[in-house]
């Protein structure tokens, strides 16, 4: 097999692994999962906290705001050709602490991580 051929396998094996694996991470007894919405039970993980704090700068970056996080209040994870992140985060805006629905795509293996809405509630 050519080094080109080979590359060409890994392209295709590895982003099935990885949806494989998120599906595996975040299956539920009895519940269906691709395409469906399943709550984050770990709110303090660094992966959701990290997502949240990435919401935050992009739509301060996009509407050149201030807000600061502060937490994810609740969330929960689509798996699609990648994942959706649909996070309710707490905000401070001049000392008043505001809450704050975001959804993001993210696909890891491309690098590729998108704020798609943000907006306070």
């Amino acid at each position: 097999m050519t080094c080109s051929r080979l590359k060409s396998s890994f392209m295709i094996i590895i982003p099935l692994f990885f949806n494989l694996f998120v599906y595996i991470c975040f299956a539920e007894e009895g519940q269906k999962t691709v395409g469906n919405w399943l709550e984050i039970v770990s709110l303090e993980d660094p992966v959701v906290i990290e997502i949240g704090q990435f919401a935050v700068d992009e739509y301060n970056k996009d509407t050149n705001s201030t807000l600061m996080f502060k937490r994810v209040v609740k969330g929960d994870t689509q798996i699609v050709g990648g994942m959706n992140w649909r996070l309710t985060i707490e905000v401070e805006d001049v000392q008043v602490v505001k809450d704050c629905e975001a959804l993001v795509y993210q696909q890891p293996l491309q690098n590729v991580t998108k704020l798609i809405d943000f907006k306070i509630v």
